[in-house]
């Protein structure tokens, strides 16, 4: 189901496309949000050669953490560890996670390879915005590069770097 409603694009963008087609244009750019940042669902993040860092930076604010998995002593015969919640903690921004040393499995560092499963933080009102503006920008765009009629003429702005500049602005890993 999308989070973005026909009516809700209608009342932003005007047009005479009908619902099915808006439709399917909505459903098109929701994939395209979910390919970019991915969904809205548990995600999971793996780290490699984090075994000198205290602090991992997750790819998405989080909302709660699930598991966290260790894998220590080494890539030939590791030991893979599931962390008690008192082995680390979710920083109150909800993009860092720090390893605790006075936890259940006490260590200071991270192991060489961690899998972490989350929940995203709630993010809905960014992606319908981004949905919206995506949405717009296929249903405005001609496929001319320019375009003339009499006295009047102009141009499109490249499609790709606009649906790219609009899907960065979604990537939280450019936002601090």
């Amino acid at each position: 189901m999308s989070t973005l409603l026909v009516a809700e694009l209608q009342a932003q963008v005007e047009t005479d496309y009908a619902d099915a087609t808006l439709q399917q244009i909505i459903d098109a750019v929701e994939r395209d949000i979910v390919e970019h940042v991915g969904a809205i669902t548990a995600q999971v993040a793996e780290y490699d050669s984090v075994n000198r860092l205290a602090v991992i930076r997750l790819p998405v604010q989080a909302a709660s953490i699930t598991t966290v998995v260790e894998y220590t002593d080494g890539a030939s015969e590791p030991t893979k560890t599931t962390l008690s919640a008192d082995d680390y903690e979710l920083s109150d921004d909800s993009w860092f996670l720090r390893r605790l040393s006075d936890g259940t499995n006490t260590r200071s560092v991270w192991g060489w390879h961690v899998v972490v499963t989350f929940e995203p933080a709630d993010d809905e009102d960014r992606r319908k915005q981004a949905a919206i503006q995506l949405a717009r920008l296929e249903i405005t765009h001609t496929g001319y590069s320019s375009e003339r009629a009499g006295d009047w003429n102009a141009s499109s702005r490249d499609l790709a770097k606009e649906r790219s500049k609009i899907l960065r602005r979604l990537d939280s890993s450019m936002i601090d």
